[in-house]
């Protein structure tokens, strides 16, 4: 049995995507709107939007469900990163914990494919990420 699928968060500018430079890019950025249905929204958890990069018709084609995929990419990219030699601090999640919100299957004009998700994390400020999530009192 799989227990995770290797992907990775593809590179997105702030604003307009052809004018930006490689180093002024960041995997997503955090959603603006309010998603009430989210427990612990505001205040636990924030929404971020991001594509995966991932070759999905493999997976799909061994009899994997389309969730089962995600949730095994979130897995790659939940785990911490490697420990360095010598290293006494054990890392955490370069992206805090995910969890999936939605998704779509896409591919794009060039034949690659990737999914287009809305992820949830913990983290209300991740130097990854564009901008930061949106504080509620309620």
């Amino acid at each position: 049995m799989i227990e995770e699928i290797e992907c990775d968060l593809r590179d997105v500018a702030e604003f307009y995507e052809y004018a930006a430079a490689p180093e002024e890019r960041k995997k997503g950025r955090y959603h603006g709107s309010m998603f009430w249905s989210i427990r612990g929204f505001g205040r636990k958890k924030w929404v971020v939007g991001a594509y995966l990069d991932v070759d999905y018709t493999p997976y799909i084609e061994q009899g994997l469900e389309k969730e089962e995929i995600i949730q095994l990419c979130l897995n790659h990219l939940n785990s911490p990163p490697k420990r360095k030699k010598f290293q006494k601090k054990t890392e955490s999640p370069l992206y805090g914990n995910l969890e999936i919100y939605s998704y779509k299957f896409r591919v794009s004009k060039s034949g690659n494919q990737f999914i287009e998700a809305l992820l949830v994390t913990d983290q209300r400020k991740n130097k990854n990420f564009w901008g930061e999530g949106e504080k509620t009192e309620s």
